[in-house]
């Protein structure tokens, strides 16, 4: 019984080694952009509570990345996709896309975009290092 026992706690061990090594490679967020903001206003620390994901046809949206660990590249690309509703598995196209010089002693980057038809949206940000991953991406509406 005990010869069981040790190697139930042996096979254990192993276990809880590789589900935890396996945590800290895919599961560190800290690489990863932290969120997308949105606002109707500019975004600055003392209305950084006034998000919204809801905005008028023409009106401007202004957006922050916030990023704790820093940028690792000079560049970023930042992509609007819109969601098309008339195609039959709701199609997405690439509504926006420009590149962005970033200063890398700072931990965010702030901007604004105008979008005049209605429908809804998702934002993704690439680092010019991987354009296969996406830093952070954030969804909103147009009315």
């Amino acid at each position: 019984m005990k010869k069981y026992l040790y190697r139930f706690s042996i096979i254990l061990a192993f276990c809880f080694l590789i589900l935890f090594s396996c945590a800290l490679r895919w599961g560190n967020v800290g690489d990863k952009g932290v969120l997308l903001y949105f606002s109707a206003q500019p975004i600055q620390k003392d209305n950084i509570q006034n998000v919204g994901r809801f905005f008028r046809a023409g009106e401007r949206v202004y957006y922050m990345l916030l990023n704790p660990k820093g940028f690792r590249d000079d560049y970023i690309r930042v992509q609007i996709v819109k969601k098309e509703e008339k195609t039959y598995h709701w199609g997405y196209k690439i509504y926006w896309s420009k590149d962005y010089h970033i200063d890398h002693s700072q931990n965010e980057f702030m901007s604004y975009f105008v979008i005049d038809e209605p429908g809804y949206y998702f934002m993704q940000v690439f680092s010019f290092d991987d354009f296969n991953r996406v830093v952070a991406r954030n969804d909103f509406w147009i009315k």
